[in-house]
């Protein structure tokens, strides 16, 4: 009997994979056991308790290989070059993209929400008052003193907004204006001088040296 393999006998208990496991009676007895020394070592155990040759069937076929284990989940994944396919083709190529740092847009755009450009502020202004266009395209200050608006700082051709004017609490502070703020007929406004007074000035930049400028005045509740 020693020289058989166990597959060669004939099956008594059969597993739940299909396969099965001779038991091994020993002649003369009533007892029955497994002899491990006859196993042939196609049926030795893994480590998840699944005969080895059956093991790898148990949950994932592509494990067998593991160069095509990756097609299990996501066949995409098995190359990296083509892995963004998955879930978005179109990062596959970036050169089209807007870069969310800045840059210009070539088509048409469509806003279908709020489209918000959150004012610069700054609480007190006196002197010359620079505005820096390139922080933003709406402003706001309060007067404290007499004061300068002057040319701002890196305007681009094209650019609009709006600046908000407002008088402190003592107002009668005047606003005068030097650079390219450009008025109607050439004439600049003569600002809203109550306590704590709203005026608004809408500009558009024709260029950095001409900015055309409309004032509105006397804000209120």
């Amino acid at each position: 009997m020693a020289s058989q393999k166990i597959s060669q006998f004939d099956a008594i208990t059969t597993l739940a994979s299909g396969d099965y496991f001779p038991v091994i009676q020993a002649s003369g007895t009533t007892n029955k056991r497994v002899d491990v020394g006859v196993l042939d070592v196609r049926y030795a155990a893994s480590a998840s308790g699944d005969l080895a040759h059956e093991a790898l069937a148990s949950g994932n076929a592509a494990l067998v290989e593991a160069s095509t284990a990756l097609a299990s989940g996501n066949a995409a994944l098995v190359d990296a070059g083509t892995a963004l396919a998955s879930g978005n083709a179109a990062l596959t190529d970036l050169s089209g993209k807007y870069n969310i740092t800045g840059g210009p847009i070539t088509g048409p755009v469509t806003v279908q929400s709020q489209s918000v450009g959150e004012p610069v502020v700054t609480p007190l202004a006196s002197g010359v008052i620079t505005l820096d266009f390139s922080a933003g395209n709406n402003f706001e200050f309060t007067l404290v003193e007499t004061s300068v608006l002057g040319p701002p700082t890196l305007p681009s051709g094209g650019q609009c907004g709006a600046i908000t004017v407002r008088q402190d609490g003592t107002g009668s502070r005047l606003l005068t204006y030097s650079g390219g703020w450009q008025f109607a007929g050439g004439t600049a406004p003569t600002l809203t001088t109550a306590a704590s007074g709203v005026d608004i000035l809408t500009f558009y930049v024709t260029s950095p040296t001409e900015i055309q400028t409309i004032a509105t005045l006397n804000f209120s509740a």
